[in-house]
């Protein structure tokens, strides 16, 4: 029988006293697996931090075809106060984030990471207005995550 067996049984208060043994044991975790647990700790938040979709141009009536449409791509997505507004025009892509609340005076300091499945992060930081610009976006799926200190936000995947 493993000792996983022999959790089988156990209450919720003894399960808690067994974790509290394992956390005081320092010397035992690794530093590597303390910052895996953390990053899995953090997913009970996931869907705080998902930022949703507000806006897109690509959807509105009339483009249906892509192909037809003309000018800029615009799309807003937005999470408790923060909103994030991105232009994609050709290969480049203008951005704003717009805070309110307890994340307006950090807005400043925030940094926006541009991810794609196929390439490396690009991270970029926001400037004094809240304006950021990514060159050479090609087409594809993306994703934005604006961080500042305490607050996040990721948006969900979307093909430019």
């Amino acid at each position: 029988m493993s000792e996983w067996d022999d959790l089988n049984g156990l209450d919720d208060d003894a399960l808690m006293a067994l974790l509290g043994e394992a956390v005081v044991e320092t010397d035992a975790v690794s530093e590597r697996r303390r910052q895996a647990a953390r990053a899995a700790f953090t997913w009970r938040s996931v869907d705080d931090e998902l930022a949703e979709l507000l806006h897109d141009s690509a959807l509105d009536a009339g483009a249906a075809v892509r192909s037809s449409a003309s000018g800029p791509r615009s799309l807003a997505f937005g999470r408790s106060g923060l909103t994030l507004e991105v232009e994609v025009d050709g290969d480049q892509l203008l951005g704003e984030v717009v805070a309110s609340g307890s994340a307006d005076a950090a807005a400043d300091s925030a940094t926006v990471t541009l991810q794609r499945p196929d390439a490396a992060d690009e991270v970029v930081s926001v400037d004094a207005a809240g304006f950021f610009r990514f060159s050479g976006v090609g087409a594809g799926a993306v994703r934005f995550v604006v961080e500042q200190g305490g607050w996040s936000l990721t948006t969900p995947w979307v093909n430019l």
